[in-house]
């Protein structure tokens, strides 16, 4: 990946992890808007300050800007200006940042195995149209987005950068999985970034939810097992209700989960914030993911009356056993009795 012109930017990699610490703080992040919004302030999550921490990376100062948005979701954020945004060094500057960000997020016990990771290429060192100046860096701008050093094929780049959007004739962001470019000769960067954080915060949580769901269709599928093989005694009905109300609870948080992020994106309504986030939700495969939760949502209820239908069968049966063996047993005692007044009668 080569360069002919240095472009200075500014590189933003920010990582997404979820805690169960409750973080104590009190400034709120102000994002100011250049471009056109809708006034909503309940639909994007308040994102607020705990602390601001330098720390030295490829020997350079970089503030690391770590944020909390409740419930559980800690954003660490770190920003360095570059002189050449372009350069092969970006590689290895991008993977250190996001080295620091995530031992930022383990001092709030996030999980390790769940996180988000993103970066964001600021670009304002340009006049005109900014596709000039992507046309002719076009092999690094794709390598960047795609964190691949090798050169890519010309279909795999113009695949790439097409997928964009414009809100004036001077700005333009390209998103991918991994990372983004925005061009705006303003400096209005902070709101695409806030976007970018929160459609991770989503995917992240959807990552959980999908593991979460996968771990009690295990279950599910194991109790399913031993109701079939008529291996649970009766006695232990109260851990197979305990796990039957586990299945009805995770269903019913991933349904207000659905809806409240539905009901979010409705109410921003057709404003360029609506547009880009609409841009990145199809770029990380949100709906498959949704999609694919709903699945395994449909099992677990299939499940669910497969155990019910089997237990109640189970539990009827060992209730007429036990039937059967106290009418046996008072027969017995029935018959004892008589034999023994009869011979007491001899």
């Amino acid at each position: 990946m080569v360069a002919n012109i240095t472009v200075k930017g500014t590189l933003v990699s920010f990582l997404v992890g979820i805690t169960e610490l409750n973080i104590d703080t009190v400034e709120i992040v102000d994002i100011k808007k250049i471009k056109s919004s809708p006034s909503y302030p309940d639909v994007i999550p308040k994102q607020m300050v705990v602390k601001v921490e330098r720390r030295i990376v490829e020997a350079r100062a970089v503030d690391f800007l770590v944020k909390f948005c409740p419930p559980g979701v800690v954003i660490v954020e770190a920003s360095i200006d570059l002189e050449n945004i372009l350069g092969e060094h970006v590689f290895d500057i991008k993977r250190s940042l996001i080295v620091e960000c995530r031992t930022i997020l383990w001092e709030y016990h996030c999980d390790p195995y769940f996180d988000e990771e993103y970066s964001v290429y600021c670009v304002s060192d340009y006049q005109g149209d900014p596709e000039n100046t992507i046309s002719e860096h076009k092999d690094s701008i794709a390598g960047l987005l795609k964190t691949e050093r090798i050169p890519l094929d010309e279909e795999e780049i113009n695949s790439t950068l097409k997928f964009n959007i414009k809100y004036s004739k001077d700005d333009l962001t390209i998103v991918d999985w991994d990372g983004a470019f925005v061009f705006d000769p303003r400096g209005d960067f902070a709101s695409n970034i806030e976007l970018f954080e929160i459609a991770n915060l989503q995917l992240l949580k959807l990552r959980v939810l999908e593991h979460e769901l996968e771990e009690r269709l295990e279950k599910a599928a194991r109790l399913l097992q031993r109701t079939t093989a008529r291996k649970i005694p009766w006695f232990k009905s109260r851990e197979i209700r305990h796990s039957l109300r586990e299945i009805i609870q995770i269903r019913t948080e991933s349904i207000q989960e659905f809806a409240a992020t539905e009901r979010n994106i409705n109410l921003i309504g057709d404003w360029y914030s609506a547009r880009l986030f609409d841009l990145i939700t199809k770029k990380l495969h949100l709906e498959a993911w949704k999609t694919n939760i709903n699945k395994t949502l449909d099992a677990l209820e299939d499940i669910y009356s497969m155990i019910s239908e089997n237990f109640s069968m189970s539990f009827s049966t060992t209730l007429e056993l036990i039937i059967a063996f106290g009418w046996f047993f008072l027969l017995v005692g029935y018959f004892s009795l008589f034999f023994l007044e009869v011979l007491q009668k001899k």
